[in-house]
């Protein structure tokens, strides 16, 4: 028993002296000492421009852990425009017994406030992002273990996307990515307000949740079995199985779609134009369907739903291309127009075709509507075509 004791008693004391070496080290060390050659390893691994212009504060035991400041990645040499990313303070670490035992890299929560991501897609359709994957490291049979990630927390974020001469940005952005190791699932929810083209200056409230997310790395492919999207007051939950191939993406998934007021929605977004004189019109939306996507074509089939007091069934599909195609069967079981004319003018002007509009959409199809009523005219099976 003494023996024990004193072997007890000795390694005691080696991990007091081992923390208090840390301890000592953690004190005496300046980590700004190693800022240069932090920012060149990083540099030589994006092939970008690393800056840290914070201070760097390090964490030994049991976490190798370090927070710093304010830095930038910067754009690839030869690209125009700011930074890809830019933020006020970050925080990351990894486990030191297993990196040092075992060769596997356990990454502690890693913690972002106030990044701001710029992107940008080229006239030829090329991203400025699209240059990192050239620079990522390429797996081997002899690699380590894959990473164990402990989660991902982004606060007051904000994302800007420039394409064709538009942008679109992301502000007030929080992000939450749960831990997560090879062959477990995780939750990724996200809150943002959306602004930018159509949309009105204040922008829309977007919270997006996945559950039981899972990603497979060789082929990429990522599975959402439930997924829920809140824009404003519409609310869409459903499935996404996405995969990326040879010939670009594909997928497949459903989709449940409700609006409580499509009257409400266009107000929301800002829409400019004639609403129906009944109140009760464009109320209740809902849609239910089975998607399929191939590279940037989309089908919907089956597709259902009702409108106010109007059930549709039928099929949409829409083309890829860079003018792509919508044609749809659609069917309803009732409509009464007269719900849905606008308020009458003084000077009313006489009814014509929409015909350019209709154009402009680029769609074919036909809409069949079982029992139509206009007032005291009543239709039944009215074919509508549109070429």
């Amino acid at each position: 028993m003494r023996i024990v004791r004193w072997i007890l008693i000795a390694a005691a004391t080696l991990v007091v002296l081992a923390g208090a070496a840390l301890i000592t080290l953690t004190l005496l060390i300046n980590p700004d000492r190693y800022r240069g050659n932090i920012e060149r390893v990083v540099s030589h691994a994006t092939g970008r421009p690393f800056a840290i212009e914070g201070h760097l504060r390090l964490t030994w035991f049991p976490w190798l852990g370090v927070r710093m400041g304010r830095a930038r990645l910067g754009a690839a040499p030869g690209q125009p425009g700011p930074d890809l990313i830019d933020w006020r303070s970050a925080r990351m670490s990894v486990r030191l017994l297993p990196l040092l035992l075992h060769r596997q890299v356990v990454i502690g929560p890693i913690r972002l406030r106030g990044a701001v991501i710029h992107l940008w897609r080229g006239p030829r359709g090329r991203g400025n992002w699209q240059d990192l994957l050239a620079h990522a490291p390429s797996g081997s049979s002899s690699s380590p273990a894959p990473p164990v990630l402990g989660g991902l927390t982004l606060t007051d974020g904000a994302l800007y996307f420039q394409a064709q001469g538009k942008t679109v940005s992301v502000t007030h952005w929080r992000l939450h990515v749960s831990a997560w190791e090879p062959g477990t699932p995780l939750t990724v929810s996200t809150r943002f307000v959306l602004q930018g083209g159509p949309l009105p200056p204040a922008g829309l409230p977007v919270a997006l949740r996945l559950r039981q997310l899972r990603l497979t790395l060789a082929p990429l492919t990522v599975s959402a079995p439930a997924a829920s999207l809140e824009l404003a007051d519409t609310t869409i939950q459903g499935s996404a199985t996405v995969r990326r191939g040879a010939d670009g993406l594909a997928g497949e998934g459903t989709a449940a779609l409700s609006v409580p007021s499509v009257r409400g929605l266009i107000g929301r977004l800002g829409l400019k134009m004639r609403l129906p004189k009944n109140p009760a019109a464009l109320g209740a939306l809902t849609l239910d369907g089975h998607w399929r996507l191939t590279d940037d074509a989309l089908a919907v089939n089956p597709l259902t739903g009702r409108l106010d007091a109007t059930r549709l069934s039928g099929w949409l599909d829409r083309s890829g291309g860079a003018q792509p195609l919508w044609t749809f069967a659609l069917e309803a079981d009732q409509i009464d127009f007269a719900r849905y004319l606008p308020p009458t003018r003084k000077h009313p002007k006489p009814f014509a075709v929409p015909v350019r509009a209709l154009r402009a959409l680029h769609a074919r199809g036909t809409l069949t509507v079982a029992r139509a009523t206009f007032g005291r005219t009543t239709l039944q099976n009215l074919r509508l075509q549109v070429q």
